[in-house]
């Protein structure tokens, strides 16, 4: 999956070319405290105070200070991609399908292929942040994403960060604001002291490719075996193993009496089974290119555990 061709095609490389960064977090707090829209709720700029500081925010400026992506099409609202000629339920037609589980909604991201699950994950958590409560739902700002990084389209980053910003300033959130250090960043280079207000942080210092295939739960990558606290198995674990051992000897019944084409469509069917199945390990995955070599540790993550990470 290579998630930085999509942002090739964006044009938003420049977003992910420093990724230890510092931040101020009373600063960036009043920033979103004092955010008020333009007179008769202008869309068009937002002003802020902080620390005596008044400032009139654009998305122009926002590009020009920070030095982020505000080239060809400048949206950050439906209405707005609307009038690109984006079509929400369309874009979600084409993007999205059924990946033989039941989710809660028509708009969960686990129905997205791999690569832009991955793309989806940094989305909510970087490019446009937002309450990890709500992270596993698509929005229209990040179809819109998805969407022009499959059509290769330059979209302007500005734009969506500004509407973003106006979102989580006035409504209710629960996690960390947005943007902090993008705001830190934005004041300094406005004037404004903010030396020996801030923290330095790199929360990518030590994520692994894995932990986020393990957490966006794609189909390919390393698959964790279920095991009991201190080697003892729950009733839920022994439940489980009985079924995943029935489920075994029924697919192996069957592989044995086909071949061939046959044998493979068979096998693409038997891709139903429970997820909890191939995450076991006591049965392989069919297709996988390992299913019947290789050490089971090619298939674990390197940690003893995963990190905790904050998101």
């Amino acid at each position: 999956m290579n998630i930085s061709a999509y942002l090739d095609k964006l044009r938003w490389e420049s977003l992910v070319s420093n990724l230890c960064f510092s931040q101020c977090p009373e600063a960036v707090r009043l920033f979103y405290v004092n955010l008020r829209r333009g007179p008769g709720s202008d869309p068009s700029f937002f002003t802020t105070l902080v620390y005596d500081y008044e400032i009139k925010v654009t998305p122009d400026l926002l590009a020009s200070v920070l030095d982020i992506p505000h080239a060809s099409i400048r949206a950050g609202t439906g209405s707005e991609f609307h009038h690109f000629g984006f079509r929400f339920d369309q874009a979600l037609g084409s993007l999205v399908h059924d990946i033989g589980r039941w989710f809660p909604s028509q708009l969960a991201a686990g129905r997205l292929p791999d690569d832009l699950k991955v793309l989806f994950f940094f989305l909510t958590r970087w490019f446009l942040p937002r309450d990890l409560a709500g992270a596993d739902i698509i929005h229209s700002p990040d179809l819109w994403v998805l969407f022009n990084a499959r059509a290769v389209h330059r979209i302007s980053y500005a734009s969506l960060m500004f509407q973003h910003m106006i979102k989580f300033g006035t409504e209710y959130y629960g996690g960390p604001l947005p943007f902090g250090p993008q705001i830190s960043r934005f004041l300094y280079r406005l004037g404004i002291d903010l030396r020996d207000k801030v923290i330095v942080c790199d929360v990518l210092d030590n994520l692994r490719p894995q932990h986020v295939l393990e957490r966006v739960d794609a189909l390919v990558g390393p698959r964790k075996p279920v095991t009991g606290s201190g080697g003892v198995q729950s009733q839920q674990q022994l439940a489980a193993s009985a079924l995943v051992n029935a489920a075994a000897a029924t697919y192996k019944q069957k592989a044995g009496a086909q071949s061939g084409p046959k044998r493979r469509l068979m096998i693409e069917q038997d891709l139903m089974l429970p997820k909890f199945v191939y995450e076991s390990h006591q049965i392989s995955d069919p297709i996988s290119p390992d299913s019947n070599s290789g050490d089971e540790n090619d298939r674990v993550s390197s940690y003893a555990s995963p990190p905790n990470y904050p998101f």
